[in-house]
């Protein structure tokens, strides 16, 4: 039973990590959509893409609450790997899901044709980008967490520095005035 719950606890973590990582290569249709047409359906990859993202988030929670009965709730990595997964739900249900359900409604209330001004400002919105990026980093300090299981000064680092890190990508990326780095948010 063990390995089972193994199995599936590091299988939805690489699905979910995949999820962000292909995300972000769909952010960018998202992002460079010349009309309503092709954003509506960057759109509709990014929530198909997404759909069983939940299911998954906790299948990786219940998994590892299992797999963390036999002593690992009193490691700090082991506890930090937890806070993060709840830091992850929080970005989402305050950033992410809310920004791509209002551009969601604006392209569907807009015709056809080019992007409007409107919708392009929606979609260009910060916030939920810069969420998704830390979202990105605090995965990959999870990662890091699961394979050196640090003590506590280097386990608080690791979901730091990697959100900082993956922000701080998007920051210089923005300040280049990098297209490619600057898409509106995706679902997660």
């Amino acid at each position: 039973m063990s390995n089972f719950v193994v199995f599936l606890h590091v299988a939805s973590a690489a699905l979910l990590m995949g999820g962000a990582v292909a995300s972000r290569l769909a952010e960018r249709a998202v992002g460079a959509a010349n009309d309503l047409a092709t954003l509506r359906g960057a759109l509709d990859v990014l929530r198909r893409m997404s759909r069983i993202n939940p299911a998954l988030a906790l299948l990786l929670l219940a998994s590892g609450a299992w797999l963390g009965r036999h002593g690992m709730w009193a490691t700090p990595w082991f506890l930090l790997a937890v806070a993060s997964w709840f830091a992850n739900l929080i970005l989402v249900a305050r950033f992410v899901l809310p920004h791509q359900r209002t551009l969601g409604m604006a392209v569907d209330r807009a015709s056809e044709g080019p992007v409007p001004p409107a919708v392009d400002a929606q979609r260009s919105a910060s916030a939920p980008a810069y969420a998704h990026d830390a979202m990105i980093g605090l995965d990959f300090g999870v990662l890091v967490l699961m394979i050196v299981k640090p003590g506590m000064e280097w386990a608080l680092a690791a979901p730091v520095l990697g959100a900082a890190l993956m922000v701080t990508i998007r920051r210089a990326g923005r300040a280049a005035g990098d297209s490619q780095l600057v898409p509106a948010a995706p679902a997660r």
